[in-house]
């Protein structure tokens, strides 16, 4: 059995500009994701957050325990459903950015 360190965990931004008439429907959307996530045993954190100086988006903070973990979330099912109804409600394209711990 392999044992995950600090330096495993993935850290992940992803930030949605939703169109300005739809973004309750685009939250509500991320929070069903959210409590799908949040069962996912490697899962360590997945928060909605409001950009406090740009109201026309919303970040999703989250840790994997490892990349493995996190591409899993990524082509599971709850994601594959929230990204189809996601893409006529938003602005611009999702980005999605990875970070590991150096230190």
């Amino acid at each position: 059995m392999t044992t995950n360190t600090r330096k495993d965990i993935v850290y992940v931004v992803v930030d949605l500009w939703p169109l300005a008439d739809k973004a309750e429907d685009v939250k509500k959307i991320l929070y069903d994701t959210i409590a799908e996530a949040k069962k996912e045993r490697t899962c360590l954190k997945y928060e909605l957050c409001d950009n406090i100086n740009e109201q026309a988006q919303v970040t999703l903070l989250q840790a994997w325990s490892t990349e493995q973990a996190l591409d899993q979330h990524l082509t599971s099912e709850a994601i594959n459903k929230a990204s189809e109804e996601l893409r006529h409600l938003l602005t611009k394209p999702t980005e999605i950015r990875r970070y590991k711990n150096i230190g």
